[in-house]
């Protein structure tokens, strides 16, 4: 992946010039940038807990209920309401050259999102397996260098950087241990590339160029076996990452206009 960061204009120009040209996304960009600047002092603005799943809750929400909707393209595959609350289900099934010795299902991944009375995103839940990753401290770790990033408005773009000893740099083991099996395996000069594949329960929609609902390819170094790079996609978002030497590159973005 290119490393356009250095290039791309700032932060509070992005959010503004959006909220004056384009007043019908309702001024989605300041409250990513918003969210953005909480995720880079993480402890400040967020809380992991354990239990049946882990979970991120949000102590000061910004997002909106319409802002994942906006970043990604996908519907909800079901909508639970709680009181004043609710709660959107995102289904992926994992699609394509299932391992046979896995048990249907152990695979998917299941995301759910809460949003309070106000309609803003508190918290957020993601499989049991991810427990060993999905901590405060990586979280800290990964987006502490997000306020020194920068955005590109014409690409609906953010990138940053981090230096690769602040984090566990995942390995083939830990890839199989997420996600299963691929549903392809590709060997090209790069190293050894996984992907997975997964349809979204409920959609009839295909945002991104792969085809498929939510999609991640992992390279991996043939030395080492960890990843060297990631390009993942849920719904029109994009996220790349490359882990190469000692400045790692992350960038998202929203795929269309």
């Amino acid at each position: 992946m290119e490393r356009r960061t250095r290039s791309l204009k700032p932060v509070a120009r992005l959010a503004l010039c959006v909220c004056l040209s384009i007043p019908a996304v309702g001024c989605v960009y300041g409250r990513l940038n918003r969210f953005r600047n909480q995720l880079s002092a993480f402890p400040d603005h967020f809380r992991v807990e354990t239990g049946e799943r882990p979970t991120v809750r949000a102590l000061s929400p910004v997002l909106r209920f319409d802002d994942w909707g906006w970043l990604t393209g996908l519907p909800a595959s079901e909508t639970v309401k709680d009181g004043e609350t609710s709660s959107e289900i995102y289904r992926f099934g994992k699609q394509a050259g299932k391992d046979p010795d896995e048990r249907p299902g152990e695979f998917d991944l299941i995301l759910i999102l809460q949003f309070n009375a106000r309609g803003r995103m508190d918290l957020f839940q993601a499989p049991a397996r991810f427990a060993t990753i999905l901590t405060e401290e990586n979280f800290d770790k990964v987006f502490r260098p997000m306020k020194d990033g920068s955005v590109d408005s014409a690409r609906h773009a953010t990138g940053w950087t981090w230096e690769d000893h602040q984090v566990n740099i995942p390995s083939r083991a830990d890839i199989l241990n997420f996600f299963g099996k691929p549903s392809e395996t590709e060997n090209g000069s790069d190293g050894t590339v996984y992907r997975y594949a997964y349809r979204l329960d409920g959609s009839e929609r295909r945002w991104n160029p792969t085809g498929w609902d939510a999609y991640a390819a992992f390279t991996f170094d043939p030395e080492t076996d960890q990843v060297t790079h990631v390009e993942a996609y849920k719904g029109r978002m994009r996220i790349a990452v490359d882990m190469r030497g000692n400045e790692n590159v992350a960038e998202i973005e929203r795929l269309g206009k």
